[in-house]
């Protein structure tokens, strides 16, 4: 259990480059469906993808700060069951 918040922290940290780089290369990236695909007009495409990498940065960019914060929780949690009840009167 000791090792969870530091996985938790050190994967709320590389997510952070992560959101960048899905927003960076988001309009060529589409996840689960391709539904961009099916869109004719190259101007409202070039519009959606710019939307779809906008959604899909954001989403990711959610990823750090609840892993930093549970991490927080979970060392806290840890350290409080390490110490003594002798240590604490």
């Amino acid at each position: 259990m000791k090792t969870l918040p530091q996985v938790l922290f050190w994967l709320g940290i590389v997510s952070v480059p992560l959101a960048w780089l899905l927003w960076y290369f988001g309009p060529e990236f589409e996840v689960m469906r391709p539904v961009l695909g099916g869109i004719e007009d190259p101007a409202l495409r070039a519009v959606l993808q710019e939307a779809h990498a906008e959604r899909l940065g954001i989403w990711v960019a959610v990823w750090p700060v609840t892993l930093l914060v549970l991490s927080s929780i979970l060392d806290k949690k840890v350290r409080s069951e390490g110490e003594s009840p002798a240590a604490t009167e």
